[in-house]
């Protein structure tokens, strides 16, 4: 357990010093403080300006920045963690766990930090058009689809030895999977099907269950790609 912790600690103390979190975050709060001064002078309507921020900003800039940090998990450690675990100063499950809930958290974590105070300030001072209930099930859906990113990254990385062919396979698939299911009309498995759906999700106009069912599919991807990752790992020659 102690090694657990340490490990996790470290982690997450690497995530907030790299150079990728201190261009991924201004990168999020400049466009936002931008957006909610437009719509508060030119009265845009709010679920419009939130689905616009999330479309043009933050799903790309994240998607990016969560692919790098998820795919360098355990590929880029490749060396540290033969040392640690061959030693046994660490098990594979620890080492794992505690790169999952780092990396995870912190997609979240950063998530929220920069989302919901602008998501409250756009509601504040634009043309207040959303529901409560609308704006929280949408902002849900996509830490729900960033949740998997993380997961679906950390996977990869566990997968291939290369951090920036795992970067690629994380960004490819997730940009192709979603227009094609898109295409088939499987709205609710496709990441760009459910951010152009953010406007009316926003405004409380999108079916309760369509919502639940985006939920309830990318927490379960999610769970198959965490519990893919820990067994891969756990058979993965050092």
């Amino acid at each position: 357990m102690q090694a657990f912790l340490a490990i996790l600690r470290y982690d997450f103390g690497q995530l907030t010093r790299s150079w990728i979190s201190r261009i991924w975050v201004p990168l999020l709060v400049a466009p936002a403080f931008a957006l909610i001064f437009i719509a508060n002078s030119e009265s845009e309507l709010a679920s419009e300006t939130m689905a616009f921020y999330i479309w043009a900003v933050m799903a790309p800039i994240s998607a990016l920045a969560v692919a790098i940090l998820s795919s360098g998990a355990i590929s880029g450690e490749s060396t540290i963690i033969s040392d640690s675990i061959l030693s046994r100063s660490v098990t594979r499950t620890e080492y794992v766990a505690a790169k999952i809930i780092s990396r995870v958290g912190f997609t979240l974590a950063v998530y929220a930090i920069v989302v919901v105070p602008f998501a409250y300030l756009v509601i504040r001072y634009a043309s207040a058009d959303t529901s409560t209930g609308g704006v929280i099930i949408g902002l849900l859906m996509i830490a729900a689809m960033l949740m998997f990113l993380a997961t679906f990254g950390i996977a990869m990385s566990v997968v291939m030895t290369s951090v920036l062919p795992a970067v690629l396979v994380v960004l490819l698939a997730l940009t192709l999977s979603g227009a094609v299911l898109q295409f088939l009309g499987l709205t609710w498995m496709s990441t760009t099907a459910v951010i152009d759906q953010l406007p009316e999700t926003f405004r409380g106009d999108t079916a309760a269950w369509e919502q639940m069912r985006v939920l309830l599919v990318f927490t379960a991807l999610s769970f198959v790609a965490l519990t893919s990752a820990v067994w891969l790992f756990r058979r993965k020659d050092l």
